[in-house]
């Protein structure tokens, strides 16, 4: 129930607080979101690849983190016997990054990807803990940031889930 009050409290935070964007350090905030999922990590055996280096992105740190730790709790969950994970980012085009969150998992239709990132929606009632809100406070977090989300996916293939934030001018 807590975990319920506490996401619904951080869904409208989002709605009503102002945040000034500032460069990130993305290695530390992707360091400190496995670290918060290295219990569930050594649960599940699951093993994760890191790039390594980040590129510098604009955003709300604390928010930042969360959307790796809900990204990162979900390929855990939902990956393959033992799940493997791949952690990434790429250019896009007009000036954002792209970063992304690639599993070894079952895989979801297209059915099932146009409705992960509304509230309250779950995929699975396979006993696994959570409410159906984290990917919609994903989405929420990375509108506010000025980005988009997205996942790319097929049966049988895993998931890549994405964000994407703007880069840092330099």
């Amino acid at each position: 129930m807590r975990q319920i009050v506490d996401e619904l409290l951080l869904m409208s935070q989002l709605r009503q607080q102002e945040v000034i964007l500032a460069a990130l350090d993305m290695r530390a905030t992707v360091t400190e979101a496995c670290s918060r999922m290295e219990e569930k990590r050594c649960e599940r055996q699951a093993l994760i690849h890191l790039p390594e280096s980040w590129p510098r992105v604009l955003g709300y740190p604390q928010w930042v983190e969360q959307i790796w730790v809900n990204y990162l709790s979900n390929a855990i969950k939902y990956g393959g016997t033992p799940p493997e994970i791949w952690l990434g980012c790429s250019e896009c085009a007009a000036g954002f990054v792209k970063f992304w969150v690639r599993d070894n998992g079952a895989g979801l239709s297209n059915e099932e990807q146009k409705r992960l990132f509304l509230p309250f929606t779950r995929l699975h009632a396979d006993g696994e803990e959570g409410h159906g809100l984290g990917l919609s406070i994903v989405r929420r977090i990375v509108e506010k940031c000025g980005g988009a989300v997205g996942v790319e996916s097929a049966p049988g293939a895993g998931s890549t889930f994405w964000f994407t934030l703007p880069r840092v001018e330099e």
